[in-house]
């Protein structure tokens, strides 16, 4: 908070201040959902500015997850991932950890193949969540896989603030 102040952590004066913000992050799916509100209610007690979650593709999960929360009073961004693939969709669910990916999405993925049709239903899924979820959250942040940037371009393609 010095450097915010335009202090350094010797007590020396700078000859401008900064403008840092401390982020959290948070899985609103999961699997101990009671432990991870409780967590996320410290981090916000110690001075957490803003909410990152981590990828959401189930907007029910996250409804939830606002309504639960909406006595914090911090700024939630959505995090969105789309997804490239069913085998990264299958990867992400089964191989990393806090990484829930709805068995309907999962076949969604599915019946899409593969290559650029598979690409395409990943970034509407994303784009489906954050449609129904813009207004209720202060913003979003896109991960996309691969270095496939383009990816978040068509997400927001269209999109009004």
């Amino acid at each position: 908070d010095g450097f915010n102040h335009g202090v350094d952590p010797t007590g020396k004066r700078l000859d401008d201040t900064t403008n840092f913000h401390t982020a959290t992050g948070v899985e609103p799916g999961a699997l101990d959902y009671d432990r991870e509100l409780r967590r996320l209610e410290r981090k916000v007690a110690a001075g957490a500015d803003f909410v990152m979650t981590q990828p959401v593709f189930d907007p029910r999960t996250m409804e939830r997850f606002l309504k639960d929360t909406s006595d914090l009073d911090i700024p939630i961004l959505l995090g969105l991932l789309p997804l490239a693939s069913s085998r990264n969709a299958e990867f992400l669910h089964e191989n990393v950890p806090g990484m829930n990916i709805p068995e309907d999405v999962r076949k969604r993925m599915a019946s899409a193949g593969s290559g650029e049709k598979a690409r395409a239903t990943g970034v509407q899924i994303a784009r489906e969540a954050l449609l129904d979820l813009k207004g209720r959250v202060q913003g979003a942040y896109i991960m996309p896989p691969f270095g496939r940037y383009e990816m978040a371009v068509q997400i927001l393609d269209g999109i009004e603030r």
